[in-house]
């Protein structure tokens, strides 16, 4: 009797936490595989910029057209694409 109550304890917790932060990280990743040069990004940070260099773990963004100011960022520091190129 507690042994069903523990095994559906446990496949509540599953499909209501476990199972929806799998597949939220499975986008993430999918989104992160997807970053190229050209695209507009948004940081965690709230940094919005143009990627100008890819790496496998690192980006640069291109901050600001004008004054030409780029910083590098770790690819998993981007939350989302803006704009696809």
């Amino acid at each position: 009797m507690i042994l069903s109550y523990a095994l559906a304890l446990f496949a509540i917790l599953y499909f209501v936490v476990i199972h929806p932060g799998k597949k939220k990280n499975a986008q993430m990743r999918a989104m992160h595989d997807s970053i190229k040069v050209g695209d507009k990004v948004n940081t965690i940070g709230g940094v919005i910029g143009t990627v100008i260099w890819r790496d496998t773990d690192t980006v640069k963004l291109l901050l600001d057209e004008e004054s030409g100011t780029t910083a590098t960022f770790v690819v998993y520091a981007i939350q989302q694409i803006i704009k696809s190129a």
